[in-house]
């Protein structure tokens, strides 16, 4: 065998040994790729690793590292392995796609629109990317960038029904309601059974005033998907503006129960101090006022033993609001901790909620003479109201939602909904009309703040009227040089981030000490 005799046959070894470990890295891939698709996802990292391993710019193997991390939990080191999978194949469109949708689950997104648009530039046709650039720059209050990302999603799939949901969103916040409502009814058209858009023209009409249809979306909502919470709660506010409280309690009360009166066992591993030691509190108020007949007595010692054990945790761990729970204190609460054990009655009174002796044509004009416009009213509801509404907030078990900063709350959706509640965001409506004019009730909440800890941020509240009541009696403020709310005469800029398919509140705050 001369020289290049055996030069050629060093390059056929060569060649073939070359192949056989690209088929090899191949098999790997593909099986990283099924494991990964049957959701053993501790082997498939290890098959992609292995291929990196032996083809560091494999693209495949780097994009499907970097959605498995992601399904994991990782979007940071998720979005470094796909923006490797986009430099290892700077064509390829579906790399960057993903990469937008782990950017903007990140809350990265600018970079997630930065993304979307690079996609749409290597695949002009990916509704996909359009849709998701549309989500991207409604979360961002990019409103108008928002439409026109629907609209060419649209122009290129007319039927596509998401797109046209979410174009009727954002022509809904631009202020655009008939064009929102032809949207909405589009897909509808192409999608009977779509509750969400059933339940968006509802809120359309509404603004629009026209009622009965309005009420008769929502119910369209209901029958289709049957329990959707939003529709139930946009029912009862509709009822509301149509003057029937009675049905709008009805709405609310069914929400509050699907949401807080399942008997599920406490989700999680860790409670809130706060409300173990509210729930106790609680508990000792109605044993001392004789409504607690329907407690279960096993709750009210697991409540009391846990309360007992937070008061007595070193001061590093009680600095915590977050108190870690075992299997079995858990599954002490289970039976009760998901119910709405009492709600107080909390009647209308004929005579009137609010005081009888508020001047109101000064409390009008001092109101549009502050800028922004802002005014306080002391004695604002009658002594009946108040002892009614207190007593309600006192007794009622319906204080689900914790935060970590020590306060708990409801809304109306939650079962801070009564008779009288909605006669006094009524009588508000009607007593001063130079500052509610044509707003309606659209939402109500009630907040209780533990002494111990720091309660609410400073924060604006999204409303066009917002009303607080402070309700604590002063003999329980021990320090009179302080305690109340603190309201800043600062106007709130305004983000033009908005939700979709929720109420915009309008009047009707009530916090409860």
């Amino acid at each position: 065998m001369n020289r290049e005799e055996r030069r050629r046959q060093e390059k056929a070894l060569a060649k073939r040994a070359g192949g056989a470990a690209a088929a090899a890295t191949a098999s790997l891939l593909r099986e990283a790729q099924m494991l990964h698709q049957s959701g053993r996802l501790d082997d498939a990292e290890q098959r992609y690793r292995l291929v990196l391993e032996r083809e560091g710019t494999q693209p495949d193997a780097l994009h499907g590292l970097g959605l498995l991390l992601y399904r994991r939990g990782n979007p940071r080191e998720a979005v470094a392995w796909l923006e490797r999978a986009c430099v290892a194949a700077p064509r390829n469109p579906l790399y960057r796609f993903n990469q937008g949708v782990v950017l903007q689950r990140a809350g990265a997104l600018a970079e997630a629109v930065d993304a979307y648009r690079q996609a749409i530039l290597l695949n002009p046709r990916h509704l996909d990317a359009r849709t998701n650039l549309g989500n991207a720059y409604k979360e961002l209050g990019r409103l108008r960038e928002a439409q026109t990302a629907y609209e060419g999603a649209l122009a290129i799939d007319s039927t596509h029904v998401e797109a046209q949901n979410n174009l009727g969103v954002v022509l809904k916040d631009l202020g655009e309601l008939e064009a929102a409502a032809q949207a909405y009814r589009r897909a509808i058209a192409l999608k009977p059974s779509h509750a969400e858009a059933h339940n968006n023209l509802g809120l359309v009409l509404m603004e629009q005033g026209r009622l009965d249809e309005a009420v008769r979306c929502f119910e369209e909502a209901l029958r289709v998907l049957p329990g959707y919470g939003t529709a139930l709660y946009n029912l009862g506010i509709a009822w509301i503006w149509r003057g029937e409280p009675l049905r709008a309690l009805h709405c609310f009360d069914e929400t509050a129960r699907t949401k807080h009166d399942h008997g599920r066992p406490v989700a999680g591993t860790t409670l809130f101090r706060s409300r173990l030691k509210h729930d106790a509190e609680q508990l000792e108020y109605l044993a001392d006022s004789a409504l607690s007949g329907d407690v279960p007595r096993a709750y009210v010692e697991a409540l009391m033993r846990l309360r007992t054990q937070a008061d007595g945790q070193p001061a590093d761990q009680a600095a915590s609001n977050r108190m870690v729970l075992s299997p079995v204190d858990l599954q002490a609460l289970a039976p009760s901790f998901n119910r709405l054990l009492y709600i107080a009655p909390c009647e209308r009174i004929p005579e009137g909620a609010l005081s009888l002796e508020l001047d109101v044509p000064a409390i009008e004009a001092r109101y549009h003479a502050a800028q922004p416009e802002v005014t306080y009213i002391d004695g604002l509801l009658s002594e009946e109201a108040l002892q009614r509404l207190r007593r309600f907030c006192w007794s009622s078990t319906i204080w689900k939602k914790d935060y970590e900063n020590g306060y708990i709350g409801a809304f109306l959706g939650d079962g801070f909904a009564t008779p009288l509640l909605l006669q006094i965001a009524e009588e508000l409506r009607q007593r001063f009309p130079r500052i509610f004019r044509d707003h309606r009730l659209t939402q109500a909440w009630a907040f209780k703040h533990d002494s111990a800890r720091r309660g609410l941020n400073i924060h604006a509240d999204a409303a066009a009227v917002n009303v607080n009541f402070w309700i604590t009696p002063d003999e329980a403020n021990l320090d009179p040089s302080s305690g109340g709310l603190v309201v800043w005469d600062r106007e709130h800029r305004k983000t033009g981030i908005s939700e979709p398919i929720t109420a915009t509140r309008t009047a009707g705050r009530s916090t409860s000490g």
